[in-house]
């Protein structure tokens, strides 16, 4: 377990479960700090910070924002803001991301159903349950409506990057992302590098961008990446960060603070970000 998990998805966005319950989780796996980072709202930090206080565990703002790298395709760009911070020029931007993902989700139902795998915009909504609108949202309406058996199925068939009813979203660049989140005062980390095609060539964009650090602790990854990870944040300049990614929703998950992370580099987020929390 590690003391520290700056990624976690709640029903704010495409998480299954609420905030308190992530950070409740979180603090039984002995978790100090931790970071709700929902895609494009900051709606779940109130009752994340609330749930987190009498467990002594620090809770840092988060937003996940999908951005476009024009040579590298579609990645994802961690905020981690300061509690007191301004976030109005931030929040404005989510707005429109929000209304852009509703805009997605619809285009998406018209080709599963142009694909002959039609689906209830009704069961979307109500998978969304008053959060962000998602693509897990519209997998798990996919197997509502029985075409396929699980979420992961409906990803694989249909909903990956590139997939047969795949949209792409209007998004910031990578550059344009940094600088509206530094703008906040916050520090902008690239998620998870390991699940993009071209790995090295992500974190290096990323580093040339103004990014200020990369997930080099995600997950399951293996020792000899997490290792390659390491020497390249360090020859770059970039903070390593680390988190589950948890949304309760793949079976290849971990729980709450369950990414394994080096007491040394939990030392190192600490102090890089411990005035950022609650």
């Amino acid at each position: 377990m590690a003391r520290l998990d700056l990624h976690m998805h709640s029903t704010h966005s495409d998480g299954r479960r609420t905030p308190a319950w992530v950070i409740q989780q979180a603090a039984a796996n002995g978790a100090e700090l931790v970071a709700l980072s929902d895609h494009d709202t900051l709606a779940g930090v109130a009752e994340a910070r609330e749930a987190g206080q009498p467990l002594g565990v620090a809770v840092v703002p988060a937003v996940e924002i999908s951005v476009i790298d024009e040579a590298l395709g579609e990645l994802h760009v961690l905020g981690y803001l300061p509690a007191q911070g301004d976030w109005a020029d931030l929040e404005a931007q989510l707005s429109v991301y929000r209304d852009e993902r509703l805009g997605r989700a619809r285009r998406t139902i018209d080709a599963l159903r142009a694909l002959g795998a039609p689906v209830d915009k009704d069961s979307v909504i109500r998978h969304a349950n008053g959060g962000v609108v998602g693509r897990p949202h519209i997998a798990r309406a996919l197997v509502d409506a029985g075409h396929v058996a699980t979420v992961q199925e409906a990803f694989d068939r249909y909903l990956h990057n590139g997939g047969p009813a795949f949209v792409q979203r209007s998004v910031l660049s990578v550059q344009e992302s940094v600088e509206l989140i530094h703008a906040a005062g916050g520090i902008a980390s690239l998620a998870h590098p390991t699940r993009y095609a071209e790995t090295e060539a992500s974190i290096v964009s990323f580093a040339a961008a103004g990014g200020d650090g990369v997930e080099v602790y995600y997950r399951n990854d293996p020792p000899d990446v997490v290792a390659h990870g390491e020497r390249l944040a360090s020859r770059l300049g970039l903070a390593a960060t680390g988190g589950s990614d948890f949304h309760g929703i793949h079976p290849d998950e971990l729980p709450p603070a369950a990414a394994p992370m080096p007491d040394s580099a939990a030392d190192r987020l600490m102090e890089l970000i411990k005035d950022f929390a609650s």
